[in-house]
């Protein structure tokens, strides 16, 4: 594998080599590169000190970060309009902070460095040569399609429990398989979850629903019991616990009617995932759209004793709203989702409607207060569109059924395009229907005749 540098890491580099020190790109660069991906940034290990490192970029005319990182050994450099890690050698325990380090120090070789890293494909290092250090087998972890961590699993999740997540996420990233050792190290942490951040959560969370494969992200966070615990937010000086998404979990096995669906509704939702477009609203609204199947008021049964869900799309959309509002998402963001569950029985009912029937949805949706303006509504409806093609491709759908909804779906935006909203909507405003010459100051004066 050849390794192409960008100029500007490069003069890092050679900047610490020059002057005595180490220096080795690190992590995700060199996993990405190995895999033909383009990195999205570079980190850079030397064992030079944080002081040598600040002094050297000084000398040289590099612009740094003041006081940023250096606690736990990492000074930033400016480099146009590129930030850059340089991080000193260094080893860390930790506490009762679920993710950061209690203590950090300084160690003196690479090995040690790796040595504390989390996962085999992000535990190498490449120097300036192209040369790999590799102690833990990632390229042929990389090879194998699978996530391992360095060392003992159960000590490494213990150290900081943000890696379960990150390993969820990786899956879901590179579309990898996961050590065996991985689900279990997980069920003996899951206390851990508590002490991280709801914002550092749920960033994984929003990386992992926008991977080529969410679904198997997600079935390894449902099925080690990582999506059902709790982490916490602080809010005026407090700390609140606030449950991840236990909602998920009892979709597992929960049988479905075998007419139209080949899977329970926990493998139908993966199915659905993993055939969704990779936005973040169309991903959290596949994976809710049938959260609220088999709870009590929904289950039921047909004359053939067959599982039925009515209503489940009106309790689906409820819930939504309250797992993205209690895991304080943005407010348009959960309300978007919310519309999309709640509405994705209506598309797939009215497929085949009169184009009557279709228009007075539209307008109900128009005059609903849901949208601020028809180009809104209309994205709107390519998110419904995606979402419930998605969840067709899940079932017994035939491939003649699935071209009628994505024609029916096009014609469904097309007409949302020609439902006024607001005034800007419209083709014309009060100023075409005024007298040709009337100007501001005959308003004034025609105002003052009320």
């Amino acid at each position: 594998m050849q390794f192409t540098f960008p100029t500007y890491i490069k003069q890092v580099m050679t900047v610490l080599q020059d002057a005595g020190f180490e220096a080795y790109v690190v992590g995700g660069a060199v996993r990405d590169t190995l895999l033909g991906r383009t990195p999205e940034d570079y980190d850079i290990v030397t064992n030079a000190r944080p002081d040598e490192i600040k002094l050297l970029a000084k000398e040289h005319n590099l612009s740094l970060v003041d006081k940023v990182g250096q606690n736990f050994g990492v000074v930033m450099l400016i480099m146009g309009k590129k930030v850059i890690e340089v991080a000193s050698y260094r080893n860390e325990t930790y506490g009762r902070d679920a993710h950061r380090p209690e203590e950090v120090w300084y160690c003196d070789t690479l090995e040690e460095d790796l040595g504390r890293r989390d996962f085999t494909i992000n535990a190498m290092a490449v120097d300036l040569k192209g040369n790999i250090t590799d102690l833990y087998e990632g390229q042929e972890d990389l090879r194998q399609g699978i996530i391992r961590t360095v060392g003992n699993a159960e000590k490494r999740f213990d150290e900081d429990a943000l890696r379960m997540f990150r390993a969820c996420r990786f899956v879901a990233q590179l579309d990898f398989t996961y050590d065996k050792r991985i689900l279990k190290a997980i069920a003996s942490n899951l206390e851990r979850v508590e002490g991280l951040s709801l914002e550092r959560v749920r960033v994984e969370l929003d990386k992992l629903l926008v991977s080529v494969a969410a679904d198997k992200g997600l079935d390894l966070m449902v099925r080690s019991g990582l999506a059902a615990q709790s982490c916490h937010y602080r809010e005026n000086g407090r700390d609140f616990k606030v449950a991840i998404l236990p909602e998920l979990e009892h979709m597992v096995g929960m049988s479905q009617n075998p007419q139209f669906h080949p899977f329970d509704v926990w493998e139908h939702t993966l199915v659905a995932l993993r055939n969704g477009d990779r936005r973040l609203e169309s991903s959290w609204a596949i994976l809710l759209h049938d959260v609220a199947k088999g709870m009590e008021g929904i289950r039921g049964t047909n004359e053939k004793g067959e599982p039925t869900d009515h209503g489940h799309e009106e309790k689906g959309a409820q819930m939504a709203l309250d797992i993205l509002t209690r895991l304080r998402f943005p407010k348009e963001l959960a309300q978007r989702v919310s519309w999309v569950v709640g509405n994705h029985m209506r598309f797939g009912a009215n497929i085949d409607a009169a184009d009557d029937v279709t228009w007075r949805w539209l307008r109900k949706c128009a005059r609903s207060g849901e949208f601020r303006e028809n180009k809104v509504m209309a994205e709107a409806f390519k998110q419904l569109t995606n979402m419930c093609i998605a969840d067709m491709v899940a079932t017994t759908a035939s491939k003649q059924e699935l071209i009628s909804a994505q024609m029916y779906g096009t014609k469904l935006v097309t007409m949302a395009y020609l439902v006024p909203i607001h005034t800007t909507d419209l083709n014309i405003s009060g100023k075409d229907l005024l007298p040709e010459g009337f100007t501001k100051r005959n308003w004034k004066q025609l105002c003052l005749c009320f």
